[in-house]
């Protein structure tokens, strides 16, 4: 039997924040606890290429309003390396809205949102909210123009009363309080589960990239297991060193690494393909490295 999609999950998540600009400048502004002017334009998995070639990456809502740019992202499992993520998408966000022989003052102000279920930090804070800043002279105002802020909705408890509160409660059970925000989130959740086709088709997609991963996380296990195993049987120091060194540079951990990249980027079809397709492989592992 068929479920209902939640929030947290992508295809809701983009949906949502799509559809109804309205919801999206209200998670804006709860998520970064300041006021959010009209939202202009919200594109759901965008994809942005820095350059030709260079590594691409799909922002869940790309949100414009009349003088500020916002990432919005909803994270449902621990990645790795989070901070040069967010720098990654940083450089994509100014490098798309920097024109040639623009002025760097013409680069909007601009967010990055993610909210996790998982607590990244392993700090057990509900809000993590990252700023440049002068180690030497905290009067010294660099003007960079941008802010990231990481929720954590597995600690909404620790949160006092409020609208953030009562958002990352819903987040991580789908449970409604007494603010506006969430009631308006789940009648729109509901709305969206009623558009049946929708609905069943974002299902496929969402058990395609669990398969995925789960296969690329398998692969990646396999070759670290085999360069383990080698490097036992050398039985020496540097028989193991050179052990693991080989079995990571082995096709499974290869191929793991590859659908982990292409999954990140939003690229599930070349995914799926490059699983069975060695010579696809090879091509797609070339353009990922030039």
């Amino acid at each position: 039997m068929s479920r209902n999609l939640l929030f947290s999950e992508y295809p809701m998540f983009d949906r949502i924040m799509e559809e109804r600009p309205d919801l999206c400048r209200r998670v804006l502004e709860t998520a970064l606890g300041v006021p959010v002017d009209e939202v202009r334009n919200v594109v759901a998995e965008r994809t942005l290429q820095p350059r030709v070639g260079s590594h691409g990456v799909r922002l869940d809502a790309w949100v414009r309003t009349s003088d500020a740019l916002y990432d919005v992202e909803m994270q449902t499992y621990s990645r790795e390396g989070l901070g040069r993520r967010m720098r990654y998408y940083q450089s994509a966000m100014d490098t798309a809205m920097l024109r040639p022989g623009a002025t760097y003052d013409s680069l909007p102000e601009s967010f990055i949102v993610f909210i996790c279920l998982h607590d990244e930090f392993k700090e057990g804070l509900p809000v993590y909210t990252f700023d440049m800043i002068c180690d030497e002279s905290g009067s010294v105002v660099l003007g960079h123009g941008f802010k990231w802020v990481v929720l954590n909705a597995s600690a909404w408890e620790m949160l006092p009363d409020g609208p953030l509160r009562g958002l990352l409660r819903y987040v991580a059970t789908e449970e409604v309080g007494g603010d506006g925000l969430t009631a308006d989130l789940a009648a729109a959740v509901e709305a969206a589960n009623e558009d049946a086709p929708w609905r069943e088709e974002s299902l496929v997609m969402l058990t395609l990239e669990e398969d995925m991963r789960a296969q690329g996380r398998l692969l990646q296990k396999k070759g670290r297991e085999e360069g383990l195993a080698e490097g036992r049987a050398e039985g020496r120091a540097e028989g193991r060193a050179e052990g693991r060194a080989a079995g990571r540079a082995e096709g499974a951990d290869q191929l793991g690494k590859l659908i982990a990249q292409l999954m990140d980027a939003g690229r599930f079809k070349d995914a799926r393909r490059a699983a069975t397709d060695a010579e696809y492989r090879e091509e797609l592992l070339e353009e990922l490295d030039s």
